[in-house]
């Protein structure tokens, strides 16, 4: 398994589980998240992406979330995938990850759009 593909089976089972423990397990303690790239306002820091983290929860068994390694290369990964809820909304993702020698994010970056 590589590091990106470790990172976002750590990022899915801290979707899943809303684990404050397996959020932390995720992000390095002093990561960017962005929500868009052009986010003002991102979560820095593991605290605040941990508030922001149950902020946005999805109810577990609401989504499912398929996913690929686009390109890794180094410590930068891109990640597409695709979210699917349960009530019918479907969104592309693209994420740009930059990760620290223990695998965690430190610089996250996330697009997503709604299929029509």
């Amino acid at each position: 398994m590589t590091r990106a593909e470790d990172f976002v089976e750590r990022y899915v089972e801290a979707w899943l589980t809303e684990d404050d423990d397996v959020v932390r397990a995720a992000f390095a303690p002093d990561a960017i998240y962005r929500g868009y790239p052009s986010d003002d306002e991102p979560a820095i820091g593991i605290d605040a992406i941990v508030r922001m983290w149950h902020e946005e929860a999805d109810a577990p068994g609401s989504w499912t979330f398929d996913w690929h390694i686009v390109a890794e290369e180094g410590d930068v990964a891109v990640i597409q995938g695709v979210t699917s809820y349960a009530e019918g909304s479907t969104y592309d993702n693209l994420w740009v990850v930059r990760l620290d020698a223990f695998g965690r994010a430190c610089d996250f970056t996330e697009w997503y759009v709604r299929r029509d």
